[in-house]
């Protein structure tokens, strides 16, 4: 069988990703690239006796500004071991998309170009001679509609041809006029026996000046200086003879070169009427009319996501339940006064891991509609109207994908948002963007906002999401005013370029896609970085136990607890089967067990079935649980029940005991003096220690920490406790919003900035805010006796005057170009 490595290039939102899923189906493996943390997706299928091996590039408008993503695109396109580049263009918006046609022309790989969204464009009153542009660009051309599964067989059978003779399908359409004899100079100096790459690629790139291929040449060429010397001598040469850089002319040429093809393959029968596109943005994206419509599609996404997806949970609830209770029945039973040590590990693993799993539902919902958001193509549109609100605070519209990637409403994830402003051309705005990035709500911070707001608000829950997803925005745009005036005030500015797609209809199995993806890679985090958090935790609780004299008084309570039991029941006639303590261990083990198992049931018949299994185990045990008319079982049974409401009471104090005087329980009271302030105890300050490695740990510790009822630890939630009121809940809320997002966000930071100084900015100063805003609402909260809801709308309006009152400072002028 033959291998064919094939890589898939295209710009952003030309439907690239939609090809390589129905390319490759579920044969998809996703990793990292090597050094950096952006993904790469491959795939895999088999087609006439050829296995194919596809790559998805990360999207691109250009091979020029060097980003990340442009790095690894070119990398791989002109790496030896790939075979075929498969192009995707938007046919509807073709002149943007030839131009990095244009320069995958220079590549000289063999190469697939997929006329993708011809539909689209056919609505658009475009009409294309394709054989025509095949014949100028001699690379093979499909029609594709990648949404329908329209021109898929067509692109299989298309590789495996071109596989066969690839030299056949390496363009030379390119021709620089009057530059290309000064490339040819340069290319007759190279010497490409010690060269992988192209002598005419590299030739072209040296006139651009491109810094990654000089440096290469340095590092590969005997004669490098030589070349280089000789470069700069014709450079020089051609722009005192022709007026113009040779970087210009290059780029001059490419337009030119797309314009010609343009011209010579399509005519646009409605050039004069507006597209159905135009239409829509003409209200989506009217100046009165954008940020309502924004603001509606955000407030409608929490509605759906976070309070019809929070309802949801009442159904994973029994499953997650079932779930906690057979993996903590493989572990040793409950005695009557302790549980062992390995079973208290798997109930607080299986606790912490609950109390994650818990929120699945919100997260489908919530990434099913950003994907319909993103794949109709309103996400470039947001960049688009955010820009305008963007700029007064001296951030910019390439800030917004940075911004969007980290949650800037909910649900990103920081890492990939910094080092998303790696291809930001505006140097201000990239170092405003990244460090106001920790601002935003990551996917990791949404479960501990639903915990809260679930606990404390209920009925308000939409509108308290809408408050705190969109004051730190206004927080964000705030503190990056501040940063551009003042330690930001000497870095460079640039204009923001910008070209929006047309609208399209989504597919089902494209949102999923994209649905599993994210799923997956919130699944994995909790498996890896919580469940490790977890196990620390666990044993820094378990440190130093508790005092001898203590353990004495709860062991007293204990034995009265039992003798209590036995006195009620000694003359029962039914004595004999708890007189022994290990026949009352085991049917405290059957009754809970018995009660798990009814309680994730709902019909009938399945309750029938369990009756008769518990009932065939124990009998006495089942009549004791389930007494009906007996009398005497009665007595017993409502013994039991007090019995196991003074267990509970006990066990509930030897775990606070135990973790109030822990290692853990010890670091949270350290930062107790200062916490106060803002109505935090040790058991929040704990939740907030224990999430810096991965904000999801603080649900997973608070699930733990609050956890008293085994059978149904939601009933138990942290607004059970007395400590907090919706005030304090408020003041929580927003130190967690406020303060970075995880270790591994101030590293990137590290790396992109390569500075510890602005590491530790990024750091300390979201910290700092975020208390003292905690200690302004907490403290301001209860001097005028606000309820929780009022103190937030009123931080929310304080924040909103601020950030006003910012944007009057006179910035910079920038214009956009759509």
């Amino acid at each position: 069988m033959n291998n064919i490595q094939v890589a898939l290039v295209g710009q952003p939102n030309c439907g690239k990703s939609t090809i390589f899923n129905m390319l490759t189906n579920i044969k998809q493996h996703i990793a990292n690239y090597p050094g950096v943390t952006i993904d790469k997706k491959s795939g895999s299928f088999n087609y006439k006796e050829s296995k194919i091996e596809v790559i998805d590039l990360p999207g691109t408008y250009s091979f020029s500004s060097y980003s990340v993503e442009e790095k690894i695109t070119r990398d791989y396109i002109l790496n030896k071991d790939t075979d075929i580049i498969i192009n995707t263009v938007d046919a509807s918006n073709l002149r943007r998309n030839l131009y990095l046609t244009m320069q995958l022309l220079d590549m000289h790989k063999p190469m697939i170009i997929a006329f993708n969204m011809i539909d689209v464009a056919k609505q658009n009153g475009l009409e294309f001679d394709l054989k025509k542009l095949q014949k100028l660009t001699n690379a093979k051309i499909i029609e594709t509609v990648a949404s329908k599964k329209q021109g898929l067989d067509e692109i299989k059978e298309s590789i495996v041809e071109v596989k066969k003779s690839q030299l056949s399908h390496i363009s030379n359409a390119l021709h620089y006029k009057e530059l290309q004899k000064y490339i040819d100079l340069i290319k007759e100096l190279i010497d490409n026996k010690s060269l992988t790459l192209s002598k005419h690629y590299i030739s072209v790139k040296l006139f651009e000046n491109d810094a990654q291929i000089i440096e290469y040449l340095k590092q590969n060429s005997n004669n490098a200086k030589q070349i280089l010397d000789y470069l700069e001598k014709l450079k020089e040469e051609f722009k005192e003879k022709f007026n113009i850089s040779c970087e210009q002319y290059i780029v001059k040429t490419r337009y030119e070169k797309a314009d010609e093809f343009l011209k010579a393959c399509s005519i646009n029968t409605k050039k004069n009427e507006r597209t159905f596109s135009d239409k829509i943005d003409s209200i989506v994206l009217n100046k009165y009319l954008a940020l309502p419509i924004l603001a509606s599609i955000i407030f409608t996404l929490y509605q759906l996501s976070i309070v019809y997806g929070y309802e949801l949970t009442t159904i994973t609830w029994p499953i997650l339940s079932w779930l906690k209770t057979t993996v903590v029945s493989f572990f040793p039973q409950e005695n009557i006064d302790s549980i062992p040590y390995i079973t208290q590990f798997a109930i607080w693993m299986m606790n912490s891991v609950n109390a994650l799993l818990n929120y699945l539902p919100i997260f489908f919902i919530l990434f099913f509609l950003l994907a319909i958001l993103e794949d109709v193509g309103y996400m470039p549109r947001m960049a688009f109207i955010l820009d305008r609100l963007f700029v007064k605070f001296g951030l910019h519209g390439e800030s917004t994908l940075p911004l969007v990637l980290s949650g800037i409403f909910a649900g990103g994830c920081a890492v990939p948002g910094v080092m998303a402003t790696k291809g930001m051309n505006d140097k201000k705005a990239q170092m405003a963007t990244m460090l106001t990035i920790p601002l935003m709500n990551c996917l990791a911070k949404i479960p501990f906002f639903t915990l809260i707001l679930a606990a404390f608000f209920q009925a308000d829950m939409a509108l308290m999401m809408f408050l705190i997803s969109t004051v730190t925005i206004f927080v964000a745009l705030s503190v990056s005013k501040v940063l551009t005036l003042t330690v930001l005030k000497a870095h460079e500015t640039t204009p923001f370029i910008m070209e929006l797609p047309s609208y399209h209809i989504p597919t089902l199995r494209g949102i999923f896609i994209k649905v599993f993806d994210k799923i997956w890679l919130y699944l994995k985090k909790i498996v890896t970085i919580v469940a490790a958090v977890a196990v620390v935790l666990f044993v820094l609780i378990q440190f130093p136990g508790i005092s001898k004299e203590k353990k004495e008084e709860l062991d007293n309570k204990s034995k009265n607890m039992q003798s209590i039991f036995y006195k009620k029941i000694q003359t029962n006639k039914y004595y004999s089967h708890l007189d022994e303590k290990d026949e009352l261990k085991a049917f405290i083990n059957f009754y809970n067990t018995y009660r798990s198992k009814r309680m994730n049931t709902t019909s009938k018949e399945k309750a029938k079935e369990i009756d008769s299994k518990y009932k065939d185990i124990n009998p006495y045990f089942f009549l004791f649980t389930k007494p009906k008319r007996d009398k005497e079982a009665k007595k017993i049974n409502r013994a039991f029940k007090k019995l196991l409401k003074t267990r509970k009471a006990l066990f509930r104090e030897t775990k606070d005991e135990k973790v109030e005087n822990s290692a853990l329980g010890s670091m949270g009271k350290f930062f107790v003096p200062l916490t106060q302030y803002a109505g935090f105890d040790w058991k929040i300050n704990v939740a907030f220690l224990s999430s810096f490695a991965a904000r999801e740990s603080s649900v997973a510790t608070i699930g733990a920490l609050y956890e008293s009822n085994k059978e149904d630890p939601r009933s138990s939630s942290i607004a059970s406790s007395s400590s907090y009121t919706p005030l304090g809940a408020v003041a929580i809320i927003i130190f967690m919003a406020l303060t970075p997002p995880c270790i591994a966000t101030m590293i990137m930071i590290k790396v992109q900035t390569n500075s510890y100084k602005w590491m530790f900015f990024a750091l300390s100063y979201p910290m700092v805010l975020g208390l003292l805003s905690a200690i302004f609402i907490f403290q301001v909260g209860s001097f005028l006796n606000l309820s929780g809801v009022e103190a937030m709308v009123y931080f929310y309006i304080f924040v909103l005057s601020i950030t006003m009152l910012l944007s009057l400072i006179p910035n910079y002028k920038k214009e956009n170009y759509v």
